[in-house]
């Protein structure tokens, strides 16, 4: 299948198809995890989040869309547990069923808003070995069971 994405399109060469069907990826995914999901999914509201945050044992918010914060939030990103990590899976949903790719971490960490915009803001992003978890919302927040802001 042809990817269409405009930011996988440009990383095309660095990364891994490893589905076509992220919806089916992601929600197999969180059932294999036990991962808990929200009961309020509505998809009215921005704030939504597909996980249930306040039953996971580890959770930290962060708003990450400040004008000019791009190279601090890089430096966030590469100083947190996320830094340590060789490649990230992240399934993209938002705006049609596309696909589930794994990319270097580094490659995200250099544009991650990028990604986030090219996801519409709305996806969930695992580490390859699923220890670290970041759920995007449509509302500029990252939820995740690590800390990222010092």
């Amino acid at each position: 299948m042809e990817i269409k994405n405009w930011k996988l399109v440009e990383v095309i060469d660095k990364l891994e198809v490893l589905s076509y069907d992220s919806l089916s990826y992601r929600d197999e995914l969180l059932k294999k995890l036990d991962i808990p999901l929200s009961n309020s999914l509505t998809g009215m509201n921005r704030a939504e989040t597909t996980i249930d945050w306040t039953k996971m044992p580890n959770y930290y918010k962060s708003f990450f869309d400040y004008v000019g914060w791009e190279e601090k939030v890089s430096s966030w990103f590469l100083q947190s547990q996320l830094g340590k990590v060789q490649n990230l899976v992240i399934p993209y949903y938002a705006g049609g069923n596309g696909p589930t790719v794994k990319i270097p971490t580094e490659i995200f960490i250099s544009d991650w808003e990028g990604f986030m915009r090219s996801a519409f803001w709305e996806t969930i992003i695992f580490s390859e070995d699923n220890s670290l978890i970041m759920e995007i919302t449509r509302d500029y927040h990252v939820h995740s069971n690590f800390k990222i802001v010092p």
